[in-house]
């Protein structure tokens, strides 16, 4: 495995983890406009996955204006926060949403980040640490401290990335991405929703494969 496809990795993990930490604003949305899908080798249906979910967030990226972000942002309320929904449906993005586990998981998670220099600013995200996209945003530190690495040393770092997404992103992550496909009015979300699903299950079976 080059440095390459784990810069790749980097950059589709930190990707998908400002979409679910905040609201599209102008500079992301800008920023989208001139974004290109990274190159992936396809090995299997996750790559066909994850294009069709970056294709509808492109299709919606591409027709959108200024104007058009409240609307996203509402719907990003709804869709995440069931803010306007009476029955309070949501894809909640936190781990012991799906899991369970409470402060304990949030501990570890809280630990894991620390040791790796993530701190969250509190004012930024409140957000607790087991939001899907603080996991996404630690897994691109992740990724990014393992390129350059050899060795025993590269082979520790990608044994704990899968430890990492199987104790913390596989178990739920499908679950999730079914939920903002009910629950999203735009084809912006529900395409990320399926980029990550396809995204962990390709992490989970690269992984497996290559930290051993």
């Amino acid at each position: 495995m080059s440095d390459r496809p784990s810069s790749e990795r980097e950059k589709l993990y930190r990707f998908l983890g400002r979409i679910y930490l905040m609201e599209v604003d102008a500079e992301l949305l800008a920023a989208l406009k001139k974004l290109s899908f990274p190159a992936f080798d396809a090995r299997d249906n996750a790559e066909t996955e994850l294009l069709e979910g970056f294709s509808l967030m492109r299709s919606f990226i591409l027709s959108a204006s200024e104007p058009d972000l409240d609307d996203l942002a509402a719907d990003y309320a709804k869709t995440f926060l069931a803010a306007g929904d009476a029955t309070g449906r949501a894809a909640f993005p936190y781990e012991t949403f799906y899991t369970g586990g409470g402060g304990i998981v949030e501990k570890k998670l809280e630990a894991a980040y620390l040791a790796r220099g993530l701190r969250p600013d509190p004012e930024k995200y409140r957000v607790p640490f087991d939001h899907i996209g603080l996991m996404l945003e630690y897994m691109g530190l992740f990724c990014a401290e393992t390129c350059g690495a050899c060795g025993i040393l590269r082979k520790g770092l990608l044994a704990e990335q899968r430890a990492f997404v199987e104790e913390h992103l596989a178990g739920w992550t499908e679950a999730f991405a079914a939920d903002v496909q009910r629950c999203s009015g735009t084809d912006f979300y529900r395409g990320a929703a399926k980029m990550t699903d396809a995204f962990i299950k390709k992490e989970t079976a690269l992984l497996r494969e290559i930290a051993v």
